[in-house]
């Protein structure tokens, strides 16, 4: 039965550690895909509208946002829609995003605020900038002053500009809040910018891991794994039928039978799960090219303990039923 655990609990861990990967390569997924924003995120797809606006009213309504952000701590990205700039522009007041940290920011009142601009670190206009080359994907009226860390999967985007007094630019405006009059006050500005809101949607996490497949897929493989081991464990256990037999004659109850098996099996279970944790990981690291870092070490501890904890009762279910049978067949006898 030792084997038998072991053996059962290391191809338990490969499921865990895999359902464990596919939950944090699924979250890695939603922060690139909302920029790293905290909190609940909606996306705007805001586009030229049916009404009449012009620069100087786009202008104002750019100015009316970035002030209606630092009010309410709101922190925006606004990403290009097609065959925009490769370019984003944010305005974060309350330092809500980690990779967007300007080596010099702007003064409120600084002259030429609104022409400053940075790129973003290993790219291709970066190189150019460092050369004391103007930057040929980055526009004459925009200013590179300084280079920052990129978002995680930035792609082909090239630099960020802070909202500034500049029109405010149509796209995919993403902002941390969910807040049904927050949102209707942005759409409000940017209608006086001239744009519409063409789609609205909620991104947040737990939807993103629902329909997430691959979380899917090793959930239902983990859960029929799980499964699979109650059928397993549970006939090792009816094979100490005699066993059992014999403690029920001598007034042993079926909790006793129960709290003296559970425990027993546990440590087993243990280095079968941690086994099958490390083959994972080493799997992981070598399809990587490369060493586990702190992130990896992170998803297989938590493999680990989420892999023992859905375990723990799942044995304790195989004693229960295993041992319900014995008992009965002691008191037979």
């Amino acid at each position: 039965m030792r084997v038998k655990l072991v053996v059962s609990g290391l191809l338990l861990g490969v499921l865990s550690a895999f359902a464990a990967w596919a939950v944090h390569w699924s979250f890695e997924d939603h922060q690139e895909a909302t920029y790293e924003l905290p909190g609940a995120v909606t996306k705007l797809s805001l586009g030229h509208g049916p009404q009449e606006a012009t620069r100087a009213d786009s202008i104002e309504a750019a100015v009316e946002l970035r002030e209606f952000l630092a009010e309410r701590s709101l922190a925006v990205v606004i990403a290009p829609a097609g065959d925009g700039p490769p370019r984003l522009v944010v305005a974060d007041p309350g330092d809500a995003l980690p990779w967007y940290t300007p080596p010099n920011p702007m003064n409120k009142h600084e002259p030429g605020r609104a022409r400053r601009g940075y790129v973003f670190e290993g790219t291709y206009s970066q190189r150019q900038w460092r050369r004391g080359s103007s930057p040929a994907l980055v526009p004459e009226e925009v200013e590179i002053v300084g280079t920052v860390s990129p978002p995680e999967d930035a792609g082909d985007l090239q630099y960020v500009r802070p909202l500034g007094d500049y029109p405010l630019p149509p796209g995919q405006y993403l902002v941390n809040t969910d807040d049904p009059g927050k949102l209707a006050e942005i759409r409000d500005i940017a209608y006086r910018a001239g744009f519409a809101d063409f789609s609205t949607e909620r991104v947040p996490l737990w939807r993103h891991l629902r329909d997430d497949p691959l979380v899917g897929t090793t959930g239902v493989l983990l859960g029929a794994g799980y499964l699979a081991a109650v059928l397993c464990w549970t006939p090792g256990l009816r094979d100490r039928a005699g066993e059992f037999a014999i403690r029920t004659r001598h007034g042993a109850t079926r909790a006793r039978l129960v709290r003296q098996v559970w425990p027993r099996g546990l440590p087993f279970q243990l280095l079968g799960i941690a086994l099958g944790v490390a083959i994972t990981g080493v799997l992981v690291s070598l399809v990587g090219l490369r060493p586990p870092d702190r992130i990896d070490w992170l998803v297989m501890a938590a493999a680990i303990t989420g892999g023992l904890l859905v375990a723990a009762p799942t044995w304790l279910l195989a004693a229960v039923l295993g041992t319900r049978v014995r008992s009965g067949v002691g008191r037979a006898e």
